[in-house]
């Protein structure tokens, strides 16, 4: 039965429903560059009714409004919309690391200098020339010497960045994995708070923040893929394999293969991961594709020209006599070095015969080799071969670059429509501010003017009799 003190109730219930919508919004201005924040609204909805009975039944039309709830705290988000965010990201981040890592190589293999390997392989060839023009010129012979030892210096010089770059990167998998076992717990610790939550009638849309940022992160490690359950969980899955499961957490882990050398992520059963996207896979294609290649490519030319100059030079004669000595010790680029017996440099072979000291004809067959294609080299000479890998390398470069371009536009584009979405607009949250302020003053206007009715009623109706 409706009476002056109902609407007493029906006008503080419609202040106090506005000024949550005006608190919600405020929250939202509050954190409009928040990062991971889904902007809220206050969802409102008529109080049940009530239906008039008895000798009431007949005095009006039936059910009456008892005045406004709030329903809900409605949060922005579409799963549609964060996964293909998701999905973009990953393949940004997959390609922006791999370029990252083949970028700091080439800059450090420096091939695009004067520092390069091949201007000191040129120098290299250069100095035997010159000593088979005139093979008892000891200072030619010093000169061949000193060219000879920078070359071996510069195969060590790469070798051993390409190394450091491995370790690199190794040393990046394992704390990108460390983050990924922490975002994992996170989430899952998460999962069991949002829904004991939602178990308790309430929404909890700061958690579900907390959660979907971790979830983007996530993406951008390992191209981790989150699938809603009906009790507000998530389930997370890498490379096919749940890694979230409810409240629990499944720690990955890595291990280097004995054969090859290559890192791998395995799952606590020892299992590999199959990842595609993600920083973690780039860096894998880096450290046991890319880094490797580079190292064999080395290897191969350095242990051709130590054994190729070496036939040669063996055979030849020094300006003593000596002869059957090697050039170069050592079998790959970490290892090659000038024999230490030419520190005489009366010791290098530059002639054809014993006693013939202006002959040059072993130093003339070993400045040929720059032309002569070589079996171990693929049929290439070495100039053409480093050349090539170099080039190789370039274009590798080149179209990681691409793919990370590529893929982070779409990164973008995809975050802006996402945005568009649940990112908080201050020009709308200014129009429903408005909205928001002018219901709460007409609901305290209203409990003034029932204010006003009651002390009619109370203090100026008269006394039945008087």
């Amino acid at each position: 039965m409706p009476s002056l003190l109902s609407g007493v109730q029906l006008a503080l219930q419609a202040v106090l429903s506005h000024q949550q919508a005006v608190e919600v919004i405020e929250n939202n201005v509050a954190n409009a560059n928040t990062p991971g924040y889904r902007r809220q609204t206050a969802v409102l909805k008529p109080a049940p009714p009530y239906e008039t009975t008895g000798l009431q039944g007949g005095t009006n039309a039936g059910q009456m409004g008892t005045g406004v709830l709030v329903e809900r705290i409605d949060r922005f988000s579409v799963d549609f919309y964060d996964r293909r965010y998701r999905q973009a990201s990953a393949e940004a981040r997959r390609w922006e690391t791999q370029q990252d890592v083949l970028q700091q190589l080439e800059s450090s293999l420096g091939e695009n200098t004067q520092d390069g390997l091949l201007p000191k392989l040129d120098d290299f060839w250069s100095g035997w020339r010159s000593l088979s023009g005139d093979p008892s010129n000891l200072s030619l012979r010093q000169d061949l010497l000193d060219r000879s030892q920078a070359l071996a210096e510069a195969f060590h010089t790469r070798i051993n960045k390409i190394d450091a770059l491995i370790a690199d990167q190794t040393l990046a998998v394992t704390q990108r994995v460390q983050e990924v076992n922490s975002l994992t717990q996170q989430v899952a610790h998460l999962n069991g708070e949002i829904s004991r939550v939602l178990s308790i009638g309430n929404q909890p849309n700061d958690l579900m923040d907390q959660r979907d940022l971790l979830l983007d992160r996530l993406s951008e490690l390992a191209g981790a893929v989150s699938s809603a359950q009906a009790n507000g969980e998530v389930l997370v899955s890498i490379g096919g394999q749940n890694v979230v499961t409810g409240h629990d957490a499944f720690a990955i882990d890595t291990r280097v293969e004995p054969d090859t050398g290559n890192l791998l992520l395995v799952d606590p059963n020892g299992r590999a991961f199959d990842l595609t996207s993600g920083e973690l896979p780039g860096l894998l294609a880096a450290r046991n594709e890319d880094l490797p290649a580079q190292k064999a490519g080395l290897n191969a030319l350095a242990s051709s020209l130590v054994e190729r100059v070496n036939a040669l030079h063996s055979g030849g004669f020094g300006l003593d006599g000596s002869t059957g000595i090697d050039f170069f010790t050592g079998s790959d680029a970490a290892s090659i070095q000038v024999n230490s017996t030419l520190d005489d440099v009366a010791n290098i072979a530059a002639a054809g015969a014993a006693g013939a000291a202006g002959d040059g004809e072993i130093a003339r067959q070993i400045s040929n080799v720059q032309a002569e294609t070589l079996a171990a080299l693929g049929g290439a000479t070495a100039h053409d071969y480093y050349n090539a890998r170099s080039s190789a390398l370039g274009l590798q470069v080149q179209r990681v670059s691409r793919e990370a371009q590529d893929y982070g536009l779409a990164q973008d584009a995809l975050k802006t429509q996402r945005d568009s979405l649940t990112g908080v607009s201050l020009d709308e949250e200014a129009a429903n501010l408005v909205k928001s302020q002018r219901a709460y003053e007409a609901a305290t206007r209203l409990m003034t003017v029932i204010d006003q009715m009651l002390d009619q009623v109370i203090n100026n109706m008269g006394i039945v009799g008087r």
